[in-house]
């Protein structure tokens, strides 16, 4: 009796095979179009330096399809607790296909605070960035990197030479024949 049963079963589990076969042979756009998302993706995600006082905390929404599709709208808040010091946080946003494979990239956004009791300690920032609609259209997930992100030394130079020649228009100085734009 046991051998009756285990020939239908094989008889229905080829036949559910066959069926499924010729499904997938019916409709092949299904199929090849399987990794293809709808709809936004919304990702967050936080980041604290070792000692707790500087954060970063940023939200992106990613269009995966209509009229806006490849468009990435993020906000971006840096905020600093630590009293005398101030710091530049960074953040970029990988896409990432399906299979956890990078298939984009935004590039770094910095954004510097003051010290707590010097100045500007907390900065919201809303920026954008766009990709190509089939990239978007296959992105299973974002991967938002945050970091300390210090300056380097051509932004430390021309943010002292806008300060410089900011203070010479302020002050109603000749500025220098080189450095200061006209």
């Amino acid at each position: 009796m046991t051998t009756m049963i285990k020939s239908k079963f094989k008889a229905l589990l080829v036949m559910v095979t066959i069926s499924c076969m010729a499904m997938i042979a019916i409709f092949p756009a299904t199929a090849t179009n399987a990794y293809a998302y709808e709809g936004p993706l919304t990702q967050e995600a936080s980041w604290k330096s070792s000692d707790g006082g500087r954060n970063m905390y940023t939200h992106a929404t990613l269009q995966r399809s209509g009229p806006l599709a490849g468009q990435l709208d993020v906000m971006t808040r840096t905020k600093n607790n630590v009293l005398m010091t101030g710091f530049t946080g960074g953040v970029f946003i990988l896409l990432r296909n399906v299979d956890g494979a990078v298939i984009g990239v935004t590039g770094m956004q910095k954004y510097g605070v003051d010290g707590k009791w010097i100045g500007r300690y907390d900065r919201t920032d809303y920026w954008s960035w766009s990709f190509d609609p089939q990239v978007a259209a296959a992105t299973a997930s974002l991967q938002i990197v945050q970091q300390h992100a210090a300056k380097d030394l051509s932004d430390q130079l021309a943010y002292w030479q806008s300060v410089v020649c900011g203070n010479l228009d302020r002050l109603g100085f000749p500025k220098p024949p080189y450095g200061c734009p006209a």
